[in-house]
């Protein structure tokens, strides 16, 4: 936008503030009060929405909203009811207490003669990519880019997550809240990019994606998983996977399924194990994978021996249609469909479970970068109302407790 305002310095979501500390408040009782209110919680969350405009301190401001998840509302509000009495003035967002308007900024300090020609361009751009997208999707446009690509074509749907919550004072950062490992960081750990991989290891232990020791089953069983993607750096940006580097990755990955899956186990797997110019051959992977393993062809995949297009199971009387897919699967077909490829980018339809287009969707990202038993899936499938969906195996775990 050729407008002359300033750009938002750096990507953030403002909790609370600015803010005045009433005389006598000590600055250190924030700490105290921001430790309180995110004890815990390892992270908190968002879903990206549409374009916002908001009234700034020196102009108009041009925002996406944002839907905050359970655990950032609570922690918002946690700290409102602590710092608001000790605050002696804050601005209009959040007067009365409570009332966020939860947004990420894009640019600021926009004119008050400018800021009306800069909305109504926002806006016809904004409906524009909406009737693109809705045009592609009806045409089978996207569909053909997810073929190509692997990747839904309006980018990643998943939450983004934030592991750290930074208090500034006079304009620069003071301290750093580290979520996950509960500790307060100095500036110059909080700009530590070495420090990150702590944060984010912390978080996978804490959510369950890190395995750290062996969890087998009894007695054999069956597993599935789709779309690893071993070697592939670029996949932790564009699925906002929580890892540093692809070495930490890779070796999160094996430890997840080898502390899951027994030599004699059953996997199948979905499809897409290995991608990018410089990541080992798949039989790299397959050397040191558990279990006796099924390979369904991905797109992303060079020729296994053995691997094939799909597979029907049926487990506990109930048949699968394993591909790799969804969009590949017969017309007539009517079952339930088990299949990855879309990763977490598309999660109003192709959710973990959806109940309603009968597909499970076991791209790591949505099953803890862990195999998932389909005795697990069974339970699940039987517990779900007709049209009902899950958007992770997590979320599936919390909701459908008292059947497991």
């Amino acid at each position: 936008m050729r407008v002359r305002s300033g750009e938002s310095r750096e990507p953030h979501v403002t909790i609370f503030g600015p803010f005045g500390l009433l005389p006598g408040s000590l600055e250190y009782s924030l700490l105290d009060h921001i430790r309180e209110a995110g004890n815990g919680i390892a992270a908190i969350s968002f879903r990206i929405g549409g374009p916002l405009q908001l009234r700034g301190r020196n102009g108009a401001a041009i925002a996406l909203s944002l839907a905050p998840d359970e655990n950032l509302v609570s922690l918002y509000h946690h700290l409102i009811e602590a710092v608001g009495p000790e605050t002696g003035w804050c601005t209009w967002i959040d007067r009365p207490p409570g009332s966020r308007i939860f947004h990420l900024s894009l640019r600021i300090s926009i004119s008050r003669q400018e800021a009306p020609d800069v909305w109504k361009q926002i806006r016809e751009q904004h409906d524009a990519a909406v009737m693109i997208r809705e045009q592609a999707d009806a045409t089978g446009m996207i569909r053909d880019q997810e073929k190509r690509t692997g990747f839904h074509a309006a980018g990643c749907d998943a939450p983004l997550t934030l592991f750290r919550i930074a208090v500034l004072r006079r304009g620069t950062l003071w301290r750093e809240f580290d979520l996950a490992q509960e500790v307060w960081l100095s500036r110059a750990e909080a700009f530590n990019p070495g420090l990150w991989s702590t944060t984010r290891r912390e978080f996978r232990k804490r959510e369950g994606l890190q395995r750290v020791h062996q969890m087998h089953r009894a007695t054999a069983g069956r597993f599935v998983i789709s779309d690893l993607h071993f070697g592939h750096t670029n996949i932790i940006r564009y699925c906002r996977r929580p890892f540093s580097s692809v070495i930490e990755m890779d070796a999160v990955l094996l430890d997840n399924w080898n502390f899951t899956v027994r030599q004699d186990d059953e996997v199948i797997y979905l499809g897409d194990l290995r991608y990018g110019r410089g990541a080992p051959p798949a039989t790299h992977f397959l050397e040191r994978l558990h279990g006796e393993v099924t390979s369904i062809i991905g797109n992303h995949d060079d020729p296994l021996p053995g691997a094939i297009p799909s597979v029907m199971v049926t487990h506990q009387g109930l048949p699968f249609l394993c591909i790799h897919d969804p969009g590949m699967v017969p017309e007539d077909y009517q079952g339930w469909v088990i299949h990855g490829h879309v990763h977490n980018n598309d999660l109003d339809r192709y959710p973990f479970i959806n109940g309603e287009t009968k597909t499970i969707n076991v791209s790591a990202e949505l099953v803890n970068y862990t195999p998932v038993s389909l005795d697990e899936i069974t339970e699940f499938i039987r517990a779900i109302r007709p049209g009902e969906k899950v958007v992770t195996l997590k979320e599936a775990r919390v909701r459908y407790a008292p059947v497991r």
